[in-house]
């Protein structure tokens, strides 16, 4: 028999058995792209994933948590004329954890994430930025997904900023009508680092505002543990606090670099990597000035230290930092609140 005629046989056979046929799953429309680089003007990712559950302030998880259960029980709030919320503005310092919130909402949520390439959108020729944020919209819209504009400022400036160009005034424009018009069964979001630059119609066009703040020295002690987890064992919990009070005022991206870098110093030198955790206590100390040095007295003695031991790690005499803590005795009793 002829090869051919065997394959139209079996396709016969394959139609007429009753077996079910199996649709290949639809594959997402192309990515848009500057015309002129052809450079991709979106990253996306269609099933984000975290290796480690990241941390955040509790005031920011309980935010992130409400928002994700409107989106689960949208059919219920729709039953009742109440739509859940489409579009959320993040605002904090870099490192605190705003692009980490869209891969966690994209996460739970079970969607794409979609982020702007910022660097791909902006173009030097006229017109062009506009034409690839338009580009960048339409795609959005097109499917149930989570789009992250990152760097948001860098696209919504205010409009009363002279030096900016006509097209960029222009532009905001079309991201607010933008926001006002985003499907429900979409998400938008925006991240910045610079909230006083965006253009002040943005505030009003987002349903949800989140600030991100620096982490306390309980969510960075939080952050160190999570990140180490099954390295941790050897590792003082004095130690684990000593490096949560000193790191106050560092972000979330900071705290994981330092803690990578010092488990690439235990490998590489083949140190114990709770003597290079003990080690890094005096560094960081060091490079403290003597004003800060003695809050860090007073914190480290009202977090449990002796005061022998406060005394050794931070250089302050003793009688130094107890006449810190008189003195805000007194204005907390004066002023009602600490100072």
């Amino acid at each position: 028999m002829r090869p051919e005629r065997t394959a139209e046989i079996n396709a016969l056979i394959a139609q007429t058995s009753g077996a079910p046929q199996r649709a290949k799953p639809a594959l997402p429309d192309p990515l848009p792209v500057d015309i002129d680089s052809r450079l991709e003007l979106l990253r996306r990712e269609e099933h984000p994933q975290m290796p480690v559950e990241p941390t955040w302030p509790t005031l920011v998880r309980e935010q992130l948590s409400q928002f994700i259960q409107e989106r689960k029980q949208e059919d219920r709030l729709a039953a009742v004329g109440v739509m859940p919320s489409r579009s959320l503005l993040l605002i904090g310092q870099p490192g605190v954890g705003k692009s980490l919130a869209a891969r966690y909402l994209a996460k739970n949520l079970n969607r794409p994430l979609l982020t702007l390439d910022l660097a791909a959108v902006m173009s030097s020729f006229l017109g062009r930025t506009g034409n690839n944020i338009r580009a960048v919209l339409d795609y959005a819209r097109r499917s149930p997904s989570i789009l992250l504009l990152d760097e948001f400022d860098a696209i919504a400036k205010r409009r009363d900023d002279s030096a900016e160009v006509g097209e960029l005034k222009r532009l905001v424009t079309v991201l607010l009508q933008a926001i006002d018009d985003w499907p429900r069964d979409g998400i938008l979001l925006a991240a910045t680092n610079h909230p006083d630059l965006l253009d002040r119609a943005v505030w009003r066009r987002f349903e949800r505002v989140i600030e991100f703040p620096l982490p306390s020295p309980d969510d960075i002690s939080a952050a160190i543990r999570i990140t180490l987890q099954n390295s941790i064992d050897g590792i003082s919990a004095t130690t684990i606090e000593l490096l949560s009070v000193l790191l106050e005022g560092h972000s979330f991206a900071d705290v994981r670099k330092l803690i990578l870098t010092a488990r690439r110093e235990s490998l590489v030198n083949e140190t114990p990597l709770a003597q290079v955790f003990e080690n890094l206590v005096p560094s960081l100390m060091q490079k403290q000035d003597h004003a800060r040095r003695v809050e860090l007295a007073v914190l480290l003695h009202e977090r449990g230290l002796s005061e022998r031991q406060v005394s050794r790690l931070t250089g302050i005499a003793r009688d130094t930092f107890r006449n810190r803590k008189k003195v805000t005795r007194t204005k907390v009793r004066s002023n009602g609140s600490k100072i």
